[in-house]
């Protein structure tokens, strides 16, 4: 399947123009990435939005306060790496492939030229990591109370702090 019929298919895209599809399938790179595949590592600055077309992704994130670590599989039609479309932005979680992975990048720099020729679709991805970024902050503050009544349990009944 060409990328364009893949993008009109997915629910965030299929009531954009011909036009604005073909502006973005233009600038997406579609490749066969190996089993292993590391797109994105955690902390790091990412270089791409990220589509599964087919295969499986494991995303990984590591809470650096409490050490939990969360694991989910992406499949066909997710995205991730929405933070690397904003520059000096550390990607919250590491990708990989957990088989041979199919997927379409959205480089950072072809993401500043879809402003230009489909506002549509750039305003749709911007809005895209307004939305990431609200459910990182609430995943943080979640871990943030939960670690805050972990210390005042443990204050509590006399014992040492968390220490990290």
């Amino acid at each position: 399947m060409d990328i364009k019929t893949f993008l009109k298919s997915m629910p965030g895209f299929e009531g954009f123009s011909p036009r604005d599809l073909d502006a973005l399938a233009g600038v997406m790179q579609v490749r066969l990435h190996p089993k292993g595949h590391q797109f994105i590592a955690q902390g790091e600055q990412g270089q791409a939005l990220y589509v599964v077309m087919s295969g499986v992704v494991l995303l990984t994130r590591k809470d650096e306060l409490t050490g939990f670590i969360q694991e989910r599989e992406l499949r066909t039609g997710e995205t991730f790496g929405l933070l690397s479309l904003i520059d000096n932005l550390p990607a919250a979680a590491t990708c990989s492939a957990l088989d041979a992975v199919t997927a379409a990048a959205l480089p950072r720099i072809e993401f500043s030229e879809l402003f230009d020729a489909a506002p549509p679709v750039g305003h749709h991805l911007l809005y895209m990591v307004a939305i990431q970024l609200a459910r990182d902050l609430q995943e943080r503050n979640t871990s943030l109370r939960s670690l805050l009544r972990e210390q005042a349990h443990a204050a509590t009944m006399g014992m040492p702090a968390y220490k990290g």
